[in-house]
C-alpha cells in the first residue's frame, strides 16, 4: 500500500487505553503520513482522539491524556448523590420501603456522572476547534432506541453540539448516562460500530488507516475496492494486567501516569511497524494487518 491522498484514519474506542492512539499519531506525523490524511473517524475514546487530531494540535492531546486523572472522567459525585436520596427515603419511610427507580430510566443512568467528560471537552477548547475545522470528523455513536450505530460529522456543528455528541460516543453502558439527542438515547458507538470505516467509505475514502486498542480486527468485507492498515497494539498495552471479561482491562483507567505509557508504546511500536512500510514488511509483523482488494 503506498500513502496518496484521501487516506482515512479510523481510532476505534477502548475507554483509557484511547491513550495509545496518541503516540499512533505521533508515529504518523513522524513518517510524514498524516499529511495524506484528509479525513478522520472514531468511537468512544476515539471519537474523542479524532477530534482532537481534526483539531492538528499534537501537544494538546497529549497534555489532556498525560494530566487526566481517573475522578475527571469518572466523577461519581452525581451518582452518590441519587443513591443517598435513595437511602433517605428508605429511613424515612414508615413502612421503610425504598422506591425502586422505572426500569427504562435506570437502563439510560450509569455509575459515573458524565461532568468530568464534558468539562474535559470544554475546558481545553476541543469543541471549538473541531466546529468548522473543514477536515470531515466522524463520532459514531449508538442510538439505543433504533438499535444502530449513527454517524455524526463534528465539522459540521456547533461546538456546543460536538460536547453531546463526544459525550454520547463515550457513554459505556452501566458506567456512563446515555446522551438524549432530538428524542432519541445514545450510547458508546462501539456496542454497534467499534470501527466506523464506513462514514469514510459513504464519502469516497478508499485508502485507511485502522487503529485498533484490542486484538480483535473487524470485518472490512463489506467495504470493496479499498485497501486497509490495520495496526494492533502488542498485550503492553495492558501494562501488566490481566483482561477482564465484561470491560477489558485499561477500559476505565484514565490516569495519566499510564496514559504516558500508553502513548510511548503507541508511538514506538507504530514507527517500527511503518517504517520503511510495504505490502512484504507489514505481512511479516503480527501488529499489522495489510488487505487489498
Amino acid at each position: 500500500m503506498t500513502f496518496s491522498h484521501e487516506t482515512g484514519l479510523v481510532l476505534c474506542g477502548g475507554g483509557g487505553r484511547g491513550a495509545y492512539q496518541i503516540g499512533v499519531w505521533r508515529a504518523l506525523m513522524e513518517l510524514g503520513i498524516c499529511q495524506d490524511i484528509t479525513a478522520v473517524s472514531g468511537t468512544s475514546a476515539g471519537a474523542l482522539n479524532a477530534a482532537l487530531f481534526a483539531c492538528g494540535n499534537y501537544r494538546l492531546a497529549e497534555k489532556i491524556w498525560t494530566s487526566i486523572r481517573r475522578q475527571d472522567i469518572t466523577d461519581p459525585v452525581e451518582t452518590a448523590g441519587r443513591m443517598l436520596s435513595h437511602v433517605v427515603d428508605f429511613l424515612g419511610s414508615e413502612n421503610k420501603t425504598i422506591t425502586i427507580p422505572d426500569p427504562e430510566k435506570l437502563s439510560r443512568s450509569g455509575i459515573f456522572s458524565r461532568s468530568g467528560l464534558i468539562s474535559l471537552i470544554a475546558e481545553n477548547g476541543v469543541n471549538r476547534c473541531v466546529s468548522g475545522c473543514g477536515m470531515p470528523c466522524f463520532a459514531c455513536c449508538h442510538n439505543s432506541d433504533l438499535g444502530i450505530p449513527e454517524y455524526f460529522d463534528l465539522s459540521a456543528y456547533s461546538p456546543e453540539e460536538i460536547t453531546v455528541f463526544l459525550t454520547a460516543s463515550s457513554a459505556i453502558p452501566a458506567v456512563f448516562p446515555a446522551e438524549e439527542i432530538n428524542g432519541y438515547h445514545y450510547r458508546d458507538g462501539g456496542i454497534s460500530d467499534n470501527t466506523p470505516v464506513k462514514p469514510l467509505y459513504d464519502i469516497g475514502i478508499r485508502r485507511f488507516i485502522i487503529s485498533y486498542l484490542g486484538k480483535d480486527g473487524a470485518d472490512l468485507s463489506s467495504f470493496p475496492d479499498a485497501e486497509f492498515i490495520e495496526l494492533f497494539p502488542s498485550d503492553e498495552i495492558l501494562l501488566g494486567k490481566p483482561e477482564k471479561k465484561i470491560l477489558k482491562t485499561g477500559t476505565l483507567d484514565f490516569d495519566g501516569e499510564n496514559a504516558a505509557l500508553r502513548i510511548e508504546l503507541g508511538y514506538r511500536e507504530t514507527m517500527k511497524r511503518l517504517s520503511g512500510l510495504s505490502s512484504e514488511t507489514v505481512n511479516r509483523d503480527p501488529g499489522v494487518r495489510y488487505i487489498t482488494e
